[in-house]
Protein backbone atom coordinates (compact mmCIF):
# COMPACT_ATOMS: atom_id res chain seq x y z
CA UNK A 1 0.00 0.00 0.00
CA UNK A 2 3.00 1.98 0.89
CA UNK A 3 4.19 1.80 -2.55
CA UNK A 4 1.02 2.72 -4.72
CA UNK A 5 0.51 5.70 -1.93
CA UNK A 6 3.84 7.24 -2.58
CA UNK A 7 3.39 6.88 -6.60
CA UNK A 8 -0.36 8.73 -5.90
CA UNK A 9 1.43 11.29 -4.68
CA UNK A 10 4.33 11.28 -6.79
CA UNK A 11 1.73 12.48 -9.30
CA UNK A 12 0.55 9.28 -10.95
CA UNK A 13 -1.85 10.07 -13.58
CA UNK A 14 -5.76 9.07 -12.71
CA UNK A 15 -7.65 6.60 -14.46
CA UNK A 16 -8.99 7.89 -17.30
CA UNK A 17 -11.87 6.37 -19.62
CA UNK A 18 -10.28 7.47 -22.90
CA UNK A 19 -8.91 4.66 -24.44
CA UNK A 20 -5.46 4.80 -27.04
CA UNK A 21 -6.68 4.82 -30.60
CA UNK A 22 -5.63 1.51 -32.08
CA UNK A 23 -6.43 2.11 -35.93
CA UNK A 24 -4.16 4.62 -35.19
CA UNK A 25 -1.22 2.84 -34.16
CA UNK A 26 -2.21 0.43 -36.82
CA UNK A 27 -2.05 3.37 -39.45
CA UNK A 28 1.12 4.54 -37.87
CA UNK A 29 2.85 1.00 -38.47
CA UNK A 30 1.78 0.91 -42.23
CA UNK A 31 3.30 3.70 -42.86
CA UNK A 32 6.39 3.25 -41.09
CA UNK A 33 6.78 -0.17 -42.80
CA UNK A 34 8.62 1.16 -45.63
CA UNK A 35 8.75 0.53 -49.33
CA UNK A 36 9.82 -3.15 -50.32
CA UNK A 37 12.50 -2.91 -53.35
CA UNK A 38 10.78 -4.16 -56.97
CA UNK A 39 13.17 -6.74 -56.71
CA UNK A 40 11.72 -8.06 -53.66
CA UNK A 41 8.88 -7.49 -54.81
CA UNK A 42 9.23 -9.47 -58.06
CA UNK A 43 11.01 -12.56 -55.51
CA UNK A 44 8.32 -13.03 -53.31
CA UNK A 45 5.69 -13.27 -56.58
CA UNK A 46 8.29 -16.15 -58.05
CA UNK A 47 8.29 -17.67 -54.75
CA UNK A 48 4.12 -17.51 -54.49
CA UNK A 49 4.10 -19.38 -57.89
CA UNK A 50 7.05 -21.96 -56.98
CA UNK A 51 4.76 -22.68 -53.93
CA UNK A 52 1.96 -23.12 -55.83
CA UNK A 53 4.07 -25.49 -58.64
CA UNK A 54 5.19 -27.82 -55.56
CA UNK A 55 1.13 -28.00 -53.99
CA UNK A 56 -0.36 -28.78 -57.44
CA UNK A 57 -0.61 -32.52 -58.03
CA UNK A 58 2.19 -33.64 -61.21
CA UNK A 59 -0.01 -33.01 -64.82
CA UNK A 60 -2.29 -35.32 -65.28
CA UNK A 61 -0.94 -37.58 -68.67
CA UNK A 62 -2.60 -37.10 -71.92
CA UNK A 63 -5.53 -39.10 -73.43
CA UNK A 64 -3.25 -40.08 -76.52
CA UNK A 65 -0.18 -41.65 -74.02
CA UNK A 66 1.84 -39.00 -75.97
CA UNK A 67 5.24 -40.26 -76.46
CA UNK A 68 8.36 -37.79 -75.05
CA UNK A 69 11.25 -37.04 -76.66
CA UNK A 70 14.71 -35.36 -75.06
CA UNK A 71 13.55 -32.11 -75.87
CA UNK A 72 9.93 -31.83 -74.77
CA UNK A 73 10.91 -33.57 -71.38
CA UNK A 74 13.62 -30.31 -70.88
CA UNK A 75 10.41 -27.76 -71.83
CA UNK A 76 8.66 -29.68 -69.08
CA UNK A 77 11.27 -30.24 -66.67
CA UNK A 78 11.72 -26.32 -67.04
CA UNK A 79 8.52 -25.71 -65.50
CA UNK A 80 8.30 -28.13 -63.24
CA UNK A 81 11.10 -30.05 -62.64
CA UNK A 82 12.20 -30.36 -59.32
CA UNK A 83 15.96 -30.11 -60.27
CA UNK A 84 15.03 -26.41 -62.13
CA UNK A 85 12.61 -25.60 -59.10
CA UNK A 86 15.13 -25.70 -56.22
CA UNK A 87 17.35 -23.59 -58.55
CA UNK A 88 15.10 -20.95 -58.39
CA UNK A 89 14.28 -21.68 -55.22
CA UNK A 90 18.62 -21.16 -54.35
CA UNK A 91 18.00 -17.36 -56.26
CA UNK A 92 15.04 -16.07 -54.33
CA UNK A 93 16.92 -16.97 -51.04
CA UNK A 94 20.35 -14.90 -52.81
CA UNK A 95 17.91 -12.25 -53.81
CA UNK A 96 16.28 -12.19 -50.29
CA UNK A 97 19.60 -12.08 -48.42
CA UNK A 98 21.00 -9.02 -50.93
CA UNK A 99 17.80 -7.34 -50.48
CA UNK A 100 18.38 -7.70 -46.59
CA UNK A 101 21.98 -6.46 -46.97
CA UNK A 102 21.10 -2.94 -48.98
CA UNK A 103 18.09 -2.45 -46.47
CA UNK A 104 20.66 -2.75 -43.77
CA UNK A 105 21.59 0.80 -44.85
CA UNK A 106 18.23 2.04 -43.86
CA UNK A 107 16.99 3.13 -40.40
CA UNK A 108 15.26 0.49 -38.21
CA UNK A 109 11.87 2.35 -36.96
CA UNK A 110 9.93 0.72 -34.17
CA UNK A 111 7.01 0.84 -32.20
CA UNK A 112 5.89 -0.24 -29.08
CA UNK A 113 2.41 0.16 -27.15
CA UNK A 114 1.77 -0.29 -23.73
CA UNK A 115 -1.32 0.20 -21.09
CA UNK A 116 0.19 0.33 -17.41
CA UNK A 117 -2.88 -0.03 -14.30
CA UNK A 118 -1.71 0.99 -10.50
CA UNK A 119 -3.84 -0.75 -8.29
CA UNK A 120 -4.18 1.22 -5.09
CA UNK A 121 -5.85 -1.41 -2.45
CA UNK A 122 -9.25 -0.71 -3.31
CA UNK A 123 -10.83 -3.11 -6.49
CA UNK A 124 -12.88 -0.11 -7.88
CA UNK A 125 -9.91 2.51 -7.92
CA UNK A 126 -7.30 1.64 -10.55
CA UNK A 127 -5.55 3.94 -12.54
CA UNK A 128 -4.40 3.43 -15.97
CA UNK A 129 -2.80 5.28 -18.94
CA UNK A 130 -1.27 3.84 -22.18
CA UNK A 131 1.64 5.00 -24.46
CA UNK A 132 3.73 4.94 -27.73
CA UNK A 133 7.36 4.10 -27.64
CA UNK A 134 9.10 5.15 -30.98
CA UNK A 135 12.11 4.32 -31.84
CA UNK A 136 14.83 4.50 -34.56
CA UNK A 137 18.18 2.96 -34.85
CA UNK A 138 20.56 3.65 -37.99
CA UNK A 139 24.36 2.74 -38.78
CA UNK A 140 24.76 6.31 -40.06
CA UNK A 141 28.79 5.37 -41.27
CA UNK A 142 27.03 2.60 -43.20
CA UNK A 143 24.58 4.39 -45.31
CA UNK A 144 26.75 7.40 -46.02
CA UNK A 145 29.96 5.47 -46.61
CA UNK A 146 28.38 2.84 -48.13
CA UNK A 147 31.41 0.43 -47.71
CA UNK A 148 29.57 -2.50 -48.58
CA UNK A 149 28.83 -0.87 -52.28
CA UNK A 150 31.31 -3.23 -53.91
CA UNK A 151 30.24 -6.57 -52.21
CA UNK A 152 26.62 -5.66 -52.93
CA UNK A 153 27.79 -4.89 -56.22
CA UNK A 154 28.98 -8.03 -57.31
CA UNK A 155 26.57 -10.28 -55.31
CA UNK A 156 24.15 -8.55 -57.38
CA UNK A 157 25.98 -9.87 -60.66
CA UNK A 158 26.93 -13.30 -58.93
CA UNK A 159 23.06 -14.10 -58.50
CA UNK A 160 22.25 -14.74 -61.97
CA UNK A 161 25.33 -16.29 -63.03
CA UNK A 162 24.83 -19.21 -60.12
CA UNK A 163 21.21 -19.89 -61.08
CA UNK A 164 22.37 -20.63 -65.20
CA UNK A 165 25.24 -22.73 -63.53
CA UNK A 166 22.69 -24.82 -61.48
CA UNK A 167 20.16 -24.49 -64.38
CA UNK A 168 22.77 -25.92 -66.31
CA UNK A 169 23.72 -28.79 -63.64
CA UNK A 170 20.04 -29.38 -63.18
CA UNK A 171 19.92 -29.98 -67.49
CA UNK A 172 22.74 -32.17 -67.03
CA UNK A 173 21.14 -34.41 -64.53
CA UNK A 174 18.21 -34.54 -66.87
CA UNK A 175 20.18 -35.65 -69.81
CA UNK A 176 21.90 -38.36 -67.98
CA UNK A 177 19.19 -40.15 -66.67
CA UNK A 178 17.76 -40.45 -70.19
CA UNK A 179 21.00 -41.50 -71.09
CA UNK A 180 20.68 -44.67 -68.65
CA UNK A 181 17.00 -45.23 -69.83
CA UNK A 182 18.57 -45.46 -73.51
CA UNK A 183 21.07 -47.36 -72.45
CA UNK A 184 18.38 -50.15 -70.95
CA UNK A 185 16.84 -49.85 -74.17
CA UNK A 186 19.81 -50.99 -76.26
CA UNK A 187 20.15 -53.58 -73.48
CA UNK A 188 17.15 -54.93 -74.22
CA UNK A 189 17.92 -54.55 -78.18
CA UNK A 190 20.61 -57.38 -76.93
CA UNK A 191 18.92 -59.24 -75.36
CA UNK A 192 16.04 -59.90 -77.82
CA UNK A 193 19.23 -60.34 -80.23
CA UNK A 194 20.41 -62.94 -78.13
CA UNK A 195 16.68 -64.62 -78.02
CA UNK A 196 16.91 -64.32 -82.03
CA UNK A 197 20.31 -66.51 -82.20
CA UNK A 198 19.53 -69.13 -79.75
CA UNK A 199 16.24 -69.75 -82.04
CA UNK A 200 17.98 -70.20 -84.70
CA UNK A 201 20.43 -72.50 -82.94
CA UNK A 202 17.57 -74.39 -81.98
CA UNK A 203 16.13 -74.86 -85.14
CA UNK A 204 19.47 -76.19 -86.35
CA UNK A 205 19.86 -78.96 -83.52
CA UNK A 206 16.44 -80.16 -83.75
CA UNK A 207 17.21 -81.24 -87.59
CA UNK A 208 20.38 -82.24 -86.09
CA UNK A 209 18.61 -84.10 -83.22
CA UNK A 210 16.81 -85.62 -85.79
CA UNK A 211 19.34 -86.81 -87.72
CA UNK A 212 21.39 -88.33 -84.57
CA UNK A 213 24.21 -86.00 -84.92
CA UNK A 214 23.18 -84.24 -81.30
CA UNK A 215 22.10 -85.79 -78.35
CA UNK A 216 18.43 -84.60 -76.96
CA UNK A 217 19.97 -83.20 -73.68
CA UNK A 218 22.16 -80.59 -76.01
CA UNK A 219 18.82 -79.20 -77.18
CA UNK A 220 17.11 -79.13 -73.51
CA UNK A 221 20.33 -77.43 -72.29
CA UNK A 222 19.67 -74.82 -75.45
CA UNK A 223 15.79 -74.32 -74.13
CA UNK A 224 17.27 -73.68 -71.05
CA UNK A 225 19.57 -70.56 -72.27
CA UNK A 226 16.68 -69.42 -73.35
CA UNK A 227 13.94 -69.48 -70.82
CA UNK A 228 17.37 -67.79 -68.73
CA UNK A 229 17.25 -64.87 -71.87
CA UNK A 230 13.35 -64.44 -71.10
CA UNK A 231 13.74 -63.77 -67.71
CA UNK A 232 16.38 -61.41 -68.40
CA UNK A 233 14.55 -59.88 -70.63
CA UNK A 234 11.61 -59.20 -68.45
CA UNK A 235 14.43 -57.77 -65.96
CA UNK A 236 15.04 -55.39 -67.83
CA UNK A 237 12.02 -54.32 -68.89
CA UNK A 238 11.37 -53.40 -65.37
CA UNK A 239 14.59 -51.71 -65.23
CA UNK A 240 13.61 -49.10 -68.11
CA UNK A 241 10.03 -48.83 -66.37
CA UNK A 242 11.81 -47.33 -63.34
CA UNK A 243 13.89 -45.53 -65.06
CA UNK A 244 10.75 -43.99 -67.39
CA UNK A 245 9.24 -43.08 -64.27
CA UNK A 246 12.54 -41.21 -62.78
CA UNK A 247 12.84 -39.11 -66.13
CA UNK A 248 8.74 -38.39 -65.53
CA UNK A 249 9.87 -37.49 -61.89
CA UNK A 250 12.99 -35.30 -63.11
CA UNK A 251 10.25 -33.67 -66.05
CA UNK A 252 7.51 -33.21 -63.24
CA UNK A 253 5.50 -35.03 -64.64
CA UNK A 254 2.89 -38.21 -63.16
CA UNK A 255 4.16 -41.78 -63.45
CA UNK A 256 2.40 -43.79 -66.05
CA UNK A 257 0.29 -42.54 -68.69
CA UNK A 258 3.51 -41.52 -70.99
CA UNK A 259 6.11 -43.13 -73.21
CA UNK A 260 9.64 -42.10 -73.22
CA UNK A 261 11.43 -42.56 -76.91
CA UNK A 262 14.73 -43.89 -76.42
CA UNK A 263 17.91 -43.69 -78.11
CA UNK A 264 16.90 -39.87 -79.54
CA UNK A 265 19.20 -36.86 -79.98
CA UNK A 266 19.60 -35.23 -77.02
CA UNK A 267 21.24 -31.51 -78.59
CA UNK A 268 17.32 -30.27 -79.72
CA UNK A 269 16.94 -30.17 -75.77
CA UNK A 270 20.22 -27.51 -76.05
CA UNK A 271 18.71 -25.14 -78.37
CA UNK A 272 17.89 -22.73 -75.81
CA UNK A 273 21.75 -22.74 -75.42
CA UNK A 274 24.20 -20.52 -77.43
CA UNK A 275 26.43 -22.23 -80.02
CA UNK A 276 29.89 -22.23 -78.63
CA UNK A 277 32.90 -23.57 -80.07
CA UNK A 278 33.97 -27.60 -78.36
CA UNK A 279 37.12 -28.71 -79.86
CA UNK A 280 39.42 -26.39 -78.13
CA UNK A 281 39.27 -26.44 -74.57
CA UNK A 282 40.69 -23.13 -73.74
CA UNK A 283 38.56 -21.25 -75.64
CA UNK A 284 35.72 -23.45 -73.97
CA UNK A 285 36.88 -22.53 -70.25
CA UNK A 286 37.40 -19.00 -71.11
CA UNK A 287 33.68 -18.16 -72.27
CA UNK A 288 31.72 -20.96 -70.06
CA UNK A 289 29.80 -20.05 -66.74
CA UNK A 290 32.22 -21.75 -64.64
CA UNK A 291 34.56 -19.33 -65.93
CA UNK A 292 32.37 -16.53 -65.23
CA UNK A 293 30.98 -18.03 -61.84
CA UNK A 294 35.20 -18.14 -60.96
CA UNK A 295 35.96 -14.43 -61.81
CA UNK A 296 32.74 -13.52 -59.57
CA UNK A 297 33.53 -15.28 -56.79
CA UNK A 298 36.96 -14.33 -56.24
CA UNK A 299 35.75 -10.91 -56.84
CA UNK A 300 33.40 -11.40 -54.20
CA UNK A 301 36.04 -12.48 -51.83
CA UNK A 302 38.43 -9.60 -52.67
CA UNK A 303 35.39 -7.08 -51.85
CA UNK A 304 35.03 -8.99 -48.74
CA UNK A 305 38.32 -8.20 -47.82
CA UNK A 306 38.13 -3.97 -48.79
CA UNK A 307 35.16 -3.98 -46.57
CA UNK A 308 36.99 -5.61 -43.86
CA UNK A 309 39.71 -3.70 -43.66
CA UNK A 310 37.77 -0.22 -44.13
CA UNK A 311 34.96 -1.30 -41.54
CA UNK A 312 37.76 -1.21 -38.83
CA UNK A 313 37.14 1.85 -37.44
CA UNK A 314 33.85 2.63 -38.36
CA UNK A 315 30.85 2.28 -36.92
CA UNK A 316 28.60 5.46 -35.76
CA UNK A 317 25.13 4.63 -34.85
CA UNK A 318 22.28 6.65 -33.81
CA UNK A 319 19.27 6.15 -31.82
CA UNK A 320 15.68 8.01 -31.65
CA UNK A 321 13.97 6.80 -29.09
CA UNK A 322 10.69 8.77 -28.87
CA UNK A 323 8.16 8.57 -25.91
CA UNK A 324 4.87 10.07 -26.28
CA UNK A 325 1.83 9.20 -23.63
CA UNK A 326 -1.77 10.35 -23.79
CA UNK A 327 -1.25 12.14 -20.59
CA UNK A 328 2.50 13.23 -20.81
CA UNK A 329 3.01 14.45 -23.92
CA UNK A 330 5.79 14.16 -26.61
CA UNK A 331 9.61 13.08 -25.59
CA UNK A 332 12.63 13.39 -28.26
CA UNK A 333 16.30 12.00 -27.10
CA UNK A 334 18.64 11.94 -29.59
CA UNK A 335 22.00 9.76 -29.59
CA UNK A 336 24.57 9.11 -31.47
CA UNK A 337 27.98 6.69 -30.53
CA UNK A 338 30.96 6.09 -32.53
CA UNK A 339 32.48 2.94 -31.80
CA UNK A 340 36.29 2.81 -31.98
CA UNK A 341 37.84 -0.66 -30.67
CA UNK A 342 40.87 0.64 -29.40
CA UNK A 343 40.87 -1.74 -26.48
CA UNK A 344 40.87 -4.58 -27.98
CA UNK A 345 42.77 -4.07 -31.52
CA UNK A 346 42.75 -7.89 -31.68
CA UNK A 347 39.10 -7.55 -33.42
CA UNK A 348 39.86 -5.30 -36.68
CA UNK A 349 43.02 -8.05 -37.17
CA UNK A 350 41.17 -11.03 -36.56
CA UNK A 351 38.44 -9.66 -39.22
CA UNK A 352 40.66 -8.88 -41.86
CA UNK A 353 43.09 -11.96 -41.51
CA UNK A 354 39.97 -14.17 -41.88
CA UNK A 355 38.71 -12.22 -45.00
CA UNK A 356 42.48 -12.69 -46.44
CA UNK A 357 42.46 -16.39 -45.49
CA UNK A 358 39.04 -16.57 -47.41
CA UNK A 359 40.65 -14.82 -50.27
CA UNK A 360 43.62 -17.48 -50.52
CA UNK A 361 41.32 -20.05 -50.55
CA UNK A 362 38.55 -19.00 -52.93
CA UNK A 363 41.83 -18.49 -55.46
CA UNK A 364 43.19 -22.02 -54.69
CA UNK A 365 39.31 -23.24 -55.48
CA UNK A 366 39.76 -21.40 -58.79
CA UNK A 367 42.66 -22.88 -59.49
CA UNK A 368 41.48 -26.10 -58.51
CA UNK A 369 38.41 -24.98 -60.95
CA UNK A 370 40.37 -24.86 -63.82
CA UNK A 371 42.18 -27.78 -63.75
CA UNK A 372 38.72 -29.95 -62.73
CA UNK A 373 37.41 -28.35 -65.88
CA UNK A 374 40.48 -29.29 -68.89
CA UNK A 375 40.13 -32.61 -67.10
CA UNK A 376 36.55 -33.13 -67.81
CA UNK A 377 37.00 -31.43 -70.92
CA UNK A 378 39.69 -33.59 -71.97
CA UNK A 379 37.71 -36.50 -70.69
CA UNK A 380 34.66 -35.84 -73.05
CA UNK A 381 37.11 -35.35 -76.13
CA UNK A 382 38.44 -39.40 -75.64
CA UNK A 383 35.23 -40.73 -75.31
CA UNK A 384 33.93 -38.75 -78.43
CA UNK A 385 37.07 -40.20 -80.25
CA UNK A 386 36.50 -43.89 -78.82
CA UNK A 387 32.71 -43.34 -79.78
CA UNK A 388 33.54 -42.11 -83.33
CA UNK A 389 36.16 -45.71 -83.35
CA UNK A 390 33.61 -47.37 -82.26
CA UNK A 391 30.92 -46.35 -85.31
CA UNK A 392 32.91 -46.53 -87.69
CA UNK A 393 33.50 -50.15 -86.67
CA UNK A 394 30.07 -50.69 -86.28
CA UNK A 395 29.53 -49.29 -89.75
CA UNK A 396 32.35 -51.66 -91.44
CA UNK A 397 30.48 -54.69 -89.14
CA UNK A 398 26.83 -53.44 -90.99
CA UNK A 399 27.97 -53.44 -94.86
CA UNK A 400 29.56 -56.63 -94.24
CA UNK A 401 26.32 -58.13 -92.39
CA UNK A 402 24.27 -56.50 -95.26
CA UNK A 403 26.24 -58.15 -97.91
CA UNK A 404 25.66 -61.95 -96.12
CA UNK A 405 21.91 -61.26 -96.13
CA UNK A 406 22.09 -60.31 -99.87
CA UNK A 407 23.54 -63.53 -100.55
CA UNK A 408 20.40 -65.36 -99.37
CA UNK A 409 22.49 -68.65 -98.25
CA UNK A 410 20.07 -71.04 -96.86
CA UNK A 411 22.17 -72.68 -94.05
CA UNK A 412 22.99 -69.29 -92.68
CA UNK A 413 20.23 -67.11 -93.57
CA UNK A 414 18.47 -67.30 -90.42
CA UNK A 415 22.35 -66.44 -88.43
CA UNK A 416 22.86 -64.09 -91.13
CA UNK A 417 19.61 -62.11 -90.05
CA UNK A 418 20.32 -62.02 -86.71
CA UNK A 419 23.84 -60.02 -87.20
CA UNK A 420 22.62 -57.74 -89.30
CA UNK A 421 20.04 -56.67 -86.60
CA UNK A 422 22.97 -56.76 -84.20
CA UNK A 423 24.92 -54.06 -86.57
CA UNK A 424 22.09 -51.82 -87.07
CA UNK A 425 21.66 -51.55 -83.15
CA UNK A 426 25.33 -51.11 -83.02
CA UNK A 427 25.54 -48.00 -85.19
CA UNK A 428 22.53 -46.75 -84.03
CA UNK A 429 24.36 -47.33 -80.39
CA UNK A 430 27.52 -45.68 -81.42
CA UNK A 431 25.64 -42.38 -83.23
CA UNK A 432 23.37 -42.20 -79.95
CA UNK A 433 26.73 -42.01 -77.65
CA UNK A 434 28.36 -39.43 -79.64
CA UNK A 435 25.18 -37.06 -79.54
CA UNK A 436 25.22 -37.64 -75.48
CA UNK A 437 29.44 -36.39 -75.81
CA UNK A 438 28.45 -33.37 -77.63
CA UNK A 439 25.65 -32.56 -75.33
CA UNK A 440 27.77 -32.89 -72.42
CA UNK A 441 30.59 -30.86 -74.10
CA UNK A 442 27.64 -28.21 -75.06
CA UNK A 443 26.90 -28.47 -71.30
CA UNK A 444 30.06 -27.69 -70.37
CA UNK A 445 30.76 -24.69 -72.49
CA UNK A 446 28.16 -22.90 -72.12
CA UNK A 447 28.32 -19.42 -71.07
CA UNK A 448 26.02 -17.66 -69.12
CA UNK A 449 23.44 -15.69 -70.72
CA UNK A 450 22.83 -11.69 -69.90
CA UNK A 451 19.34 -10.36 -68.70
Amino acid sequence: MRRFNEIERAGAPKRTHGALSWPGLFAIGIMLSGCTSPELRDTVRQIDQMEREINAPPAPPPPDEAVLDPDRLMTTAKDRGKDFLRARISKARAVVELDAAKSGRYPRVSVTARRISYYTGDVDDITSYSNIVLGVNWDVMRALLRLDRNAVAIAGRLIPVQYQVAEHKAMTRLLSAYVDYSALDFKREDVLNDQAALACKVDDLEVEVALGNASPSELDALRGQIKAADAELEAVKQSMASGRDQLLALAGLAEGGYDVAPGQSMLPALKALPNVVTDDGAACFEHSGNRQLEDLLVAAAGAQLQLAKQSRFTKLTTSVPNFMTQTGGFNLQFLISYVLPLIDQGDSLRLTQKARLSLMETILTARDNRRDFMGDFDSLGLKLAEAESSLATARSALVHAENAVKTEEPLTACNDRVALAKAQKSVRQALFRIDGIKAELRLLCAPIVEG
